[in-house]
């Protein structure tokens, strides 16, 4: 991204935070960000695409750092989870994403409300992958409604919290609505009721891209070759911690979506990977290599 463009954007940020969305002007963003109208214009529409910038900015950040949380940690482990979600809502805080949502329903712009419907259920989704990593294989067709109670308990947590003006750590709320969500998963498992099925999810927003470089499919493959490693090598060899660190490179590498990451180092990083006698002709491996392929990383002939 122009450095301009997102000098722009850091500032409007602050403004946001500081003043709030209504109430920041296009001429009170020029003189925070030292721009004239004409530059700002050649990045931006309104200042509604502006905000749109900074809110995904934010985003992207937020998902960044969460995901980072998952590097050489194991997808079922439900404290992980509870770190993720308690890392998301203290950012959200800190980044007052309530007070900016709400200053967009208040300004009556039916473009950026629509914008901000449709981000929402992105964290849902997110929810619900997730869910599906923790929860067994066969109570996956309860998760999106324990999707959907778990991020309404979350959010009414916080903000009956805030208005009792009761400080609650984060976590202790992750992890009492995740206890509460548990309890409602097997009741309705057992008696085999739910209301929405994953079709639902999609519909939230056909547009997702559930391709994504650091997708469920992608995870799960990196933490099986990572159990298959451990098992077949001792504990305290070095082409383990070798191996291991491979494996958590190429992960945070096509994680992180960086721009500026070379596609061979990964590719050698791989070719490396699959000179391991020890597990490379396993499924687990060969499962590994194929969804790189899908990616288009090979490893170097």
């Amino acid at each position: 991204m122009n450095k301009k463009k997102r000098n722009v954007i850091d500032k409007a940020h602050e403004l946001f935070i500081i003043q709030g969305y209504h109430a920041t002007s296009i001429q009170d963003i020029l003189n925070h960000s030292g721009i004239s109208k004409g530059s700002f214009y050649n990045y931006f529409t309104s200042k509604g695409e502006l905000f749109k910038a900074v809110f995904n900015l934010i985003q992207d950040n937020m998902e960044s750092e969460r995901d980072k949380l998952l590097i050489g940690e194991d997808l079922t482990d439900k404290d992980i989870f509870i770190k993720q979600v308690s890392f998301m809502m203290e950012l959200s805080w800190k980044n007052k994403i309530i007070q900016l949502i709400e200053d967009v329903f208040a300004s009556n712009d039916p473009d950026l409300i629509t914008f901000i419907k449709q981000s929402k259920y992105f964290y849902l989704t997110w929810i619900y992958e997730r869910f599906l990593n923790i929860f067994p294989k066969n109570q996956e067709k309860y998760l999106v409604d324990c999707a959907v109670l778990y991020t309404g308990m979350m959010k009414n947590m916080m903000h009956t919290s805030k208005a009792l003006n009761r400080i609650i750590p984060v976590p202790q709320m992750a992890q009492y609505c995740l206890d509460r969500v548990m309890t409602i998963l097997d009741d309705i498992s057992r008696k085999d009721i739910h209301l929405f099925v994953r079709e639902n999810i999609n519909q939230l927003h056909p547009q997702l891209n559930y391709n994504d470089f650091f997708n469920n499919e992608f995870s799960i493959a990196t933490l099986n070759v990572k159990k298959v490693m451990e098992k077949q090598l001792a504990p305290k060899a070095p082409k383990l911690t070798t191996y291991l660190n491979l494996l958590y490179f190429i992960q945070e590498e096509i994680m992180n979506k960086n721009e500026d990451s070379k596609h061979f180092l990964i590719e050698s990083a791989l070719t490396t990977l699959k000179t391991g006698s020890e597990f490379n002709d396993t499924n687990e491996f060969i499962t590994y290599e194929q969804i790189l392929a899908n990616m288009k990383y090979y490893p170097i002939a």
